[in-house]
């Protein structure tokens, strides 16, 4: 075992039953996959949205019960454990509450921890040998078998999800590797991970036809990332071929009711009726503007809009 690791089996975790809590094992794999995927790319670590979604489908991937997730215990919990050079986690803590964070007691919700801070610094050794993937599988092992490995079922859940999760965080840092043809059924996984990773946060979770944008308490999205040209066709899971759409107008698109141009605009098809009161919401779409990522990188490709557009039904 890597000296650097070690600390990763010292965790100081509660028992729920005979079971240790999977609470903090849970966050760091989800830091770990982060780190992975190119998304944490300091030990200085942001809090987000990304990260909290993260760690709530690997604790449901263990438990089964997300409404039991609670981010903000392991969150505050590992400021309390050591790292191979300091503390594990060292919150960054606000001004006004600088002074007094340690005698504030646990938090209750993520609200109260983002009233005390957003970012904390991970050990730095541990996010240095973190970001070598050979290190970063073997602390994924290391957490899996220290604190999650009492249901056999779980067990083998979380360490396929990792797997997944690891493949699909290359593939977001190596975007360019997403065109062409899959051979194997892992690989096919690992890519549509990272395209609906890569498309939702590029369009910062919003539709990018209605503009809705809604999380949930537990952090599940509304929108589905969507092909322009479909998969079986193009073999292109880049991000440019796809846009966050609700999953209604995802089905519209690939009903071909309604295309997104290449002038950047919204196009319903002739076969929609709009006398029908029912079709009002197709309707009100046509000539509205899409919605663009604002990193012009993963603006959608002009070719795939222009492949939409001839599609729509006639």
């Amino acid at each position: 075992m890597d000296r650097i690791l070690e600390c990763l089996t010292r965790l100081r975790v509660d028992k729920k039953g005979d079971h240790p809590a999977p609470h903090q094992p849970c966050l760091l794999l989800a830091i770990i996959i982060e780190i992975q995927a190119g998304h944490i790319i300091s030990p200085l670590v942001r809090i987000d949205t990304r990260l909290i979604a993260r760690y709530y489908d690997i604790f449901q991937m263990v438990t089964g019960e997300r409404h039991r997730a609670r981010p903000w215990m392991p969150i505050w919990a590992l400021r309390n454990r050591k790292g191979p050079s300091g503390k594990l986690w060292r919150p960054e803590y606000l001004a006004p509450v600088r002074e007094l964070a340690d005698q504030m007691g646990q938090p209750k919700s993520l609200k109260q921890i983002e009233q005390r801070f957003s970012t904390a610094t991970l050990d730095p050794a541990l996010f240095s040998a973190l970001e070598d993937s050979t290190a970063a599988k073997e602390a994924c092992s290391l957490l899996v078998s220290h604190y999650l490995s009492t249901d056999s079922d779980a067990y083998n859940r979380v360490r396929q999800y990792l797997q997944t999760a690891l493949t699909s965080g290359d593939y977001e840092k190596h975007p360019e590797r997403l065109a062409g043809g899959v051979r194997e059924e892992s690989q096919k996984y690992a890519r549509s991970a990272a395209f609906r990773s890569l498309v939702l946060e590029a369009y910062d979770y919003r539709c990018a036809a209605s503009r809705l944008r809604y999380i949930t308490p537990d952090y599940r999205y509304l929108v589905e990332a969507a092909h322009l040209v479909p998969f079986a066709e193009s073999q292109d899971d880049r991000p440019t071929n796809g846009l966050a759409l609700t999953p209604n107008l995802h089905w519209a698109m690939d009903s071909q009711l309604i295309a997104p141009g290449p002038d950047h605009r919204w196009h319903l098809s002739p076969a929609v009726d709009a006398l029908v009161p029912d079709n009002r919401w197709l309707c009100e779409l046509d000539g509205q503007p899409l919605v663009l990522p604002r990193d012009p990188r993963w603006q959608p490709d002009r070719d795939a809009l222009a492949w939409r557009l001839d599609h729509l039904q006639r």
